[in-house]
């Protein structure tokens, strides 16, 4: 069986909290069922650590940071919920490897988790799953080298047979609508509909390829983490499976899942 067990692509707005978002969650009510059924999945694996790639955070430029902290905590005090409170225990060993067996990794000493993990971490948490993490931030390093790293990752993993579950928290393009909170560009439902296909294709050089010009007009953060994980997974027989695409409000929200087959 391979190290890495499962993998998730997950929208981080936090108004997809229901303690944030409210009456309006409804309005992304296709997201919210299928983080929940991501959430039950994960639940049912058997495996050892969380692995969680923020594109928020202490993002890195030469360096991908490993969070090495042994408990991390947070809330969504700054989006106007300052209850619940998370904390999670962190798996240092995994995080002081990962680092030791690439040599574009640095130590990141923080232990408050930003939205781009707090959101994706939220509905497992509520789903009664306790498994130790390791929070790692995207570098703005090209999406090759960042596959590399996800390579690494694996590798390091099944060294210290440690079994993972990784989470791409990714929101795609911002730019969907005239009210988007990063202006509007025709061109951000082209990205978002090119990117759903290559997902949903297992299209893993159609990502790493991706037109830097198409993403940049669409004010993207997803391609950076959708790397690592597809870099975490390369050689494992997966299905991905795209359990919902929509852009409520002016951002585009893809849940997708890889499943090995084993």
């Amino acid at each position: 069986m391979s190290e890495v067990v499962f993998g998730a692509i997950m929208p981080h707005p936090p108004i997809l909290v229901p303690e944030v978002g409210r009456e309006r969650i409804k309005e992304a009510k296709n997201s919210r069922i299928a983080l929940e059924s991501v959430a039950k999945t994960l639940t049912a694996k058997s495996f050892d650590t969380l692995v969680i790639i923020t594109p928020h955070g202490e993002v890195g430029r030469a360096s991908v940071p490993v969070y090495t902290s042994r408990v991390f905590e947070g809330n969504f005090g700054q989006f106007g919920a300052s209850k619940p409170n998370f904390y999670f225990k962190g798996d240092t060993e995994l995080g002081h490897n990962v680092m030791k067996d690439c040599s574009f990794a640095a130590s990141c000493p923080e232990t408050l988790l930003d939205h781009g993990c707090l959101v994706p971490l939220y509905y497992p948490d509520k789903a009664g799953l306790k498994k130790p993490i390791l929070p790692i931030a995207i570098a703005f390093l090209p999406l090759n080298k960042l596959f590399e790293f996800g390579k690494s990752l694996a590798k390091t993993a099944a060294r210290l047979d440690r079994k993972i579950a990784v989470i791409a928290s990714a929101d795609m393009s911002h730019r969907l609508t005239p009210d988007a909170p990063a202006g509007f560009d025709p061109r951000g439902k082209e990205f978002d509909e090119k990117l759903v296909q290559l997902v949903k294709h297992n299209d893993v050089q159609g990502i790493l390829n991706f037109d830097p010009v198409l993403a940049d007009a669409a004010g993207q953060d997803a391609l950076w983490s959708i790397a690592i994980l597809l870099g975490a997974l390369d050689g494992t027989s997966v299905i991905p499976n795209v359990l919902s695409y929509e852009g409520p409000f002016g951002v585009g929200y893809m849940v997708a899942e890889y499943a090995p087959n084993c």
